[in-house]
């Protein structure tokens, strides 16, 4: 299905509304996608292959049953990033022999799933901070309230990366970026700086360069009131790269 379409990934992520990082991991077998993932993925590379002139040489139904089919659990080695035995169907004969993931597959989500841990850790060891001393003429302003209190749901977003579901968390991520306001966007982004979770930060701030012209400048004009200039600067060379 990707070589239906002669552009890169980053492209074809920006128009199916999934991060970059999401569809990497979705292409290479580190991540089982979510249905709405692989119909927005399905409706992209089906317009590019009209474009194209080319076959499509699989339905979106199939492609929805081939993902119902590998959530099912084959083997002990397979638990993490499965649903449990009875969330799923019971387990097909005719899938009893399928091998489990490659062993570098396997490795990759390990050491994601460390990484995660890492920043989770982090966020509780600085969540008993009130105030984060910052030199009044350098660097990006960050926040002197608690965590919690600037943005409540960054306790959720810790506890679905601690627990190693980092799909729920992308589409928090995701929807942060395209839908709350200005100023939100910015507590946001502050609140993910001082927890320690920078690659959620920087996430954010990539899906919402992607917004309107208007969106981005107002995104990038509560940064600049905060006195978070990297972070404005960021925004808009993100926004000039996606235009």
């Amino acid at each position: 299905m990707r070589e239906l379409s002669d552009r890169t990934q980053q492209q074809i992520a920006t128009d199916a509304y999934l991060a970059a990082t999401s569809l990497s991991n979705h292409l290479n077998g580190g991540r089982i996608p979510e249905s709405d993932h692989l119909s927005a993925f399905y409706r992209v590379l089906d317009q590019d292959a009209a474009k194209y002139r080319r076959t499509v040489p699989y339905s979106l139904d199939l492609l929805l049953d081939l993902r119902v089919q590998a959530l099912i659990k084959h083997c002990t080695c397979c638990s993490v990033g499965y649903p449990a035995e009875s969330a799923g169907p019971p387990e097909p004969e005719e899938h009893k022999a399928v091998s489990p993931a490659p062993r570098a597959v396997r490795r990759r989500a390990r050491e994601l799933r460390l990484r995660r841990y890492r920043r989770s850790r982090a966020l509780h060891a600085e969540s008993t901070r009130t105030e984060v001393p910052v030199p009044l003429l350098e660097g990006d302003r960050h926040l002197t309230t608690h965590i919690s209190e600037a943005w409540p749901e960054i306790t959720d977003l810790a506890r679905r990366l601690e627990a190693g579901n980092a799909r729920d968390a992308d589409l928090m991520l995701w929807s942060a970026a395209t839908t709350l306001s200005a100023s939100n966007i910015q507590v946001f982004v502050a609140s993910c700086r001082s927890a320690g979770l920078d690659d959620a930060a920087d996430q954010v701030i990539t899906n919402a360069a992607r917004r309107d012209a208007q969106a981005v400048l107002s995104i990038a004009a509560a940064f600049h009131h905060e006195q978070q200039h990297e972070e404005a600067g960021r925004l808009i060379a993100l926004a000039a790269q996606s235009t």
